[in-house]
């Protein structure tokens, strides 16, 4: 119906400002803290444009019914599908697209930082994602929540101590300092948080809205709701990954645009996980299998391409051939 593409529309230019407004307020936040840029964008960035994916699983499993669990658990592992195929795809359409402007096709990117991150995903995703198909009980569940928590801490602490590392060179000012002071050099730590905070508000908002008119258009046409979940949760939610490398691209900040995702796979396999394991039998069904199968591959592939400090474009291309892989093997299966 007309009002539910209205509200789509609407609801996406919602996240796209947000992100923007978070992507600036990210920056300065790490430029007045002296993090290193690449704690910016594993740790900082892609722990707030990760709320909204986190938001809806957890919204979900709280609901307490099977079927309320099916979609929570679908939104957790279409997570780092999503950010493991389209968005390094989204990710080689703007190399090509910004080229001209950038002066180059290729990414510059920090090869020792990208695959610390994917090393952290690798194990950690591997073993939560073995767990779907073990049937475990509730106390060994609780265990692994723990587990999945203290391992995603371990990592921020890690990506912490990168602040000894020089901070990000800002050449443009905080949107909203600019705003309501002009043009400052420094600005507050006031303004810095007020910008994040309605960044990130801006996000779940248009990620809601963007959700529940996809799940209330889809419901008409009978589809099963975990795979609509693990389809078109995360396809809505990580826009804000996607829409924020394009930008750090498009500035030719390569490295952050790369860390943000990385980053935001170690996030997507911690703490999402550990509400599903907490808050579900954490079964994974044949679609969710295949997913987890579908990120793997298509992240190993990444880390094994990360040779050097460029990353060519048709290895973030072949991230959209996996994901093609992964909805015929949805078709396949039966299930769309």
């Amino acid at each position: 119906m007309p009002i539910h593409a209205i509200i789509l529309t609407l609801s996406f230019g919602i996240i796209l400002v947000g992100s923007e407004l978070f992507t600036n307020g990210v920056e300065w936040a790490g430029e007045r803290l002296s993090i290193a840029e690449a704690a910016v964008g594993s740790l900082l960035a892609a722990v707030g444009t990760a709320l909204p994916e986190t938001f809806i699983p957890a919204v979900a499993l709280l609901s307490g019914s099977s079927g309320h669990h099916a979609v929570g658990v679908g939104a957790i592992i279409g997570a780092p599908l999503m950010l493991s195929t389209l968005a390094l795809f989204v990710m080689g359409i703007g190399a090509i697209v910004y080229q001209r402007r950038r002066g180059r096709i290729a990414l510059k990117v920090a090869r020792k930082d990208a695959r610390r991150d994917l090393t952290c995903f690798f194990f950690i995703f591997i073993v939560f994602a073995a767990c779907g198909l073990l049937h475990l009980s509730s106390p060994v569940r609780l265990v692994l929540v723990a587990v999945a928590l203290l391992a995603y801490a371990g990592y921020a602490i890690m990506m912490l101590r990168l602040s000894r590392a020089p901070g990000a060179q800002m050449d443009h000012g905080l949107y909203l300092e600019t705003l309501l002071r002009g043009k400052s050099k420094r600005p507050s730590a006031w303004t810095i948080g007020a910008q994040v905070a309605a960044g990130v508000l801006a996000i779940l908002v248009g990620a809601k809205a963007f959700v529940d008119q996809i799940v209330l258009f889809s419901t008409h046409a009978g589809v099963n709701p975990g795979v609509l979940s693990l389809v078109l949760s995360p396809l809505a939610t990580e826009l804000p990954e996607k829409y924020n490398s394009v930008v750090w691209i498009r500035q030719s900040k390569d490295h952050l645009a790369l860390a943000n995702i990385t980053g935001a796979m170690v996030f997507q396999s911690c703490i999402p996980v550990a509400l599903g394991l907490a808050f579900s039998p954490w079964v994974l069904s044949a679609p969710e299998i295949l997913a987890s199968v579908i990120a793997l591959t298509s992240a190993a592939i990444l880390f094994i391409n990360l040779r050097d400090s460029e990353l060519g474009t048709p290895t973030l291309m072949i991230g959209g051939i996996a994901y093609a892989i992964f909805l015929g093997g949805l078709v396949y299966l039966g299930t769309i």
